[in-house]
């Protein structure tokens, strides 16, 4: 069986229940609700995640969607909630944490099988090293956030993981050029990141691509994104979501119209960028300047 985490087969499984009825014909609750024996508010907490329909009333909700053909694969999304097999952070940190948008995003990171991430402004979070992260998280949170900044480390490093398992998946990543001279931490702490990145660049699954400050940035981007594919024989409705992070959250895209945007923005932006042995000399350059500039 292949893996997914909890949060994102739930969160497929009510978002596409949700999704199927809003888009049939017969979308009224109270009718789907008189179809198989519940009241109205029963339809709402099976698309909140709050309860599981029983199999017969999963058959008579698809059914009544016009989607009856669906009954195998939601079946056996329902059973994979149903186990609730936990995710690594649940027995991690405090009841309170991780953010809902933070616990979705590791959850599509431990599921994906390829991710696609271009950031201009910085180390992407998958790949910066401990000091760099910490560097970098003290700067960005607010006061109202700073108290939280051990539990946010500790769940960048639980994130990280999944590039150090049996089975890492493919990642590939434009990083501004401007983003690897941005004096993060000093020095010191830079150039052990740039040399860090270099290493993760020599990686089978991994390539590091640096977009040369002469390109530009792809037109229309103006904050870096992630793009994941998660496994479509058992996400089959959606298979690739996009997360962008904001000052105060993460915001995250599913539909198609707009998941093409980012694609377009993506291939502008790989296209662009050096070739990965042109890309890994300038970080192994780069590190090198600021090592010895540091001693």
């Amino acid at each position: 069986m292949v893996e997914v985490s909890h949060v994102v087969a739930e969160w497929a499984f009510t978002h596409g229940l949700k999704k199927l009825r809003e888009t049939s014909e017969n979308s009224n609750q109270s009718e789907i609700a008189r179809l198989i024996g519940k009241s109205r508010a029963t339809i709402g907490h099976y698309e909140m995640g709050r309860y599981l329909p029983s199999h017969d009333s999963l058959d008579i909700m698809l059914d009544a969607y016009g989607h009856s053909d669906r009954a195998t694969y939601y079946r056996q999304l329902r059973d994979r909630v149903e186990m609730h097999s936990p995710d690594w952070w649940e027995d991690e940190f405090p009841e309170h944490f991780p953010p809902r948008s933070t616990a979705l995003l590791a959850g599509f990171e431990y599921s994906a099988a390829d991710l696609r991430i271009f950031e201009p402004n910085h180390v992407p979070e998958l790949l910066q090293t401990p000091a760099y992260a910490e560097a970098l998280l003290r700067a960005e949170l607010t006061d109202q956030r700073a108290d939280q900044l051990t539990l946010h480390l500790r769940m960048l490093r639980g994130r990280q993981a999944i590039l150090n398992r049996a089975d890492p998946p493919r990642l590939a990543c434009v990083v501004g050029e401007s983003a690897l001279r941005s004096p993060v931490g000093g020095p010191f702490v830079l150039g052990d990141q740039l040399t860090e990145l270099a290493s993760f660049a020599r990686r089978d699954n991994i390539e590091v691509r640096v977009l040369p400050d002469s390109e530009g940035r792809p037109v229309g981007s103006a904050a870096g994104f992630t793009e994941l594919l998660l496994p479509s024989e058992v996400i089959q409705d959606f298979s690739d979501v996009v997360y962008m992070t904001t000052p105060v959250d993460r915001i995250q895209y599913e539909d198609p119209e707009t998941l093409a945007v980012f694609r377009n923005l993506w291939e502008q932006a790989w296209s662009a960028a050096l070739p990965g042995d042109e890309s890994a000399e300038l970080l192994a350059d780069l590190a090198g300047r600021l090592t010895r500039d540091a001693s």
